[in-house]
């Protein structure tokens, strides 16, 4: 019964996105979502999987979406996600939750050109690359993923993190907002302490920051209150900023010294709860790992076919998770290929095949 109710969120995630088909279409949006689907099993283009499995070319399916933009896209994923978060916050028990941002990556291998393609990227042999900021739930054990949106070239990030934040205040209350050195702006602490939320930033290594941690012991704990500013637009902004310092802490016996710089809100007892905290988001990079094993493959400069695949992926993972959190205890590749399976049966059903 699970895999049937996911196949019906899909399928509205799809009605929701992609322009009416004709009366006399031989193709409905479980032919459409098949394709998808496969795809994503296979970790191949769309056209592969067309032939492979005799429905819609990837052009007829992507002809889909000539009146979809990007929000039309981000509403079908939270029309979904109100539907299924509360029963998974139900399940995980936690009224409050961490919150983590993060930077992906698509990498592209072609021209480099336009707004949307990034002009670095880490992945070998590629020229350039799409980037999404990503939003994510995290617990001890689970992650979810409440947002995503696309991020062009000399993009705002604060009014993009400013986006997704208004949206997961609809779904849940954020214990604590998490970010890795990227986000290390001074005109974003001053967005998060306007808005009143509790933060953690892990800070970058500067002049400023080495010279104090010069001054510590080993395993010392120090808090430092520095008056910082900024300029936008011309203007000069200032802000107080508390920043945490702990030189040379080694979290477990066994494991390596480092050490930490933060600028917090937050105020803990311990230096480990810090580390603990910060340490919640490192399951993140696991995440967009598993999704790479689900990624569409295209070759496509469009930005809102880019977006479409990468929130189809985002959906996916995160019904996959909550039928872990169900029962069903299967890896991300089978949960998908269990899926094609449903959807084929759906398809053999409608046409009386049996």
């Amino acid at each position: 019964m699970l895999y049937h109710n996911i196949n019906n969120y899909l399928k509205r995630y799809l009605k929701d996105i992609f322009c009416g088909v004709s009366s006399n279409s031989p193709y409905k949006n479980n032919d459409f979502l098949r394709v998808l689907i496969d795809a994503a099993e296979h970790e191949d283009f769309t056209n592969n999987t067309s032939k492979r499995v005799e429905g819609p070319t990837g052009e007829t399916v992507f002809s889909r979406l000539k009146n979809a933009d990007f929000e039309k896209i981000k509403t079908a994923f939270y029309e979904i996600l109100k539907i299924i978060f509360p029963l998974i916050k139900r399940l995980i028990r936690n009224r409050k939750v961490a919150i983590a941002f993060d930077m992906t990556e698509e990498p592209y291998y072609g021209k480099v050109e336009g707004l949307w393609i990034h002009s670095y990227c880490e992945a070998r042999g590629s020229t350039g690359c799409f980037k999404y900021l990503t939003v994510s739930a995290v617990t001890k054990e689970n992650k979810f993923i409440l947002g995503n949106l696309p991020v062009r070239v000399g993009a705002d990030t604060v009014a993009l993190i400013s986006e997704l934040l208004i949206n997961l205040r609809k779904l849940v209350v954020p214990e604590r907002l998490l970010f890795d050195r990227g986000f290390d702006s001074y005109e974003l602490i001053e967005f998060l302490q306007k808005e009143g939320v509790r933060y953690q930033i892990l800070w970058r290594k500067d002049k400023w920051s080495k010279k104090i941690l010069k001054t510590m012991k080993r395993n010392q704990v120090k808090e430092v209150n520095a008056k910082k500013s900024y300029t936008k637009h011309k203007s000069k902004n200032k802000l107080m900023v508390r920043f945490v310092f702990i030189k040379c802490y080694k979290r477990y016996n066994r494991g390596k010294a480092y050490d930490w710089i933060f600028a917090t809100n937050v105020r803990e007892k311990e230096k480990r709860f810090y580390v603990d905290k910060y340490k919640k988001r490192w399951g993140i990079e696991t995440v967009f790992r598993v999704l790479d094993t689900i990624r569409i493959k295209t070759t496509t400069t469009n930005e809102i076919i880019r977006y479409f695949l990468n929130i189809l992926c985002c959906l996916l993972y995160n019904l996959w998770k909550l039928g872990n959190l169900l029962g069903e205890h299967i890896s991300l590749k089978n949960f998908v290929a269990y899926l094609v399976k449903i959807i084929e049966s759906s398809i053999n059903s409608q046409k009386g095949v049996t």
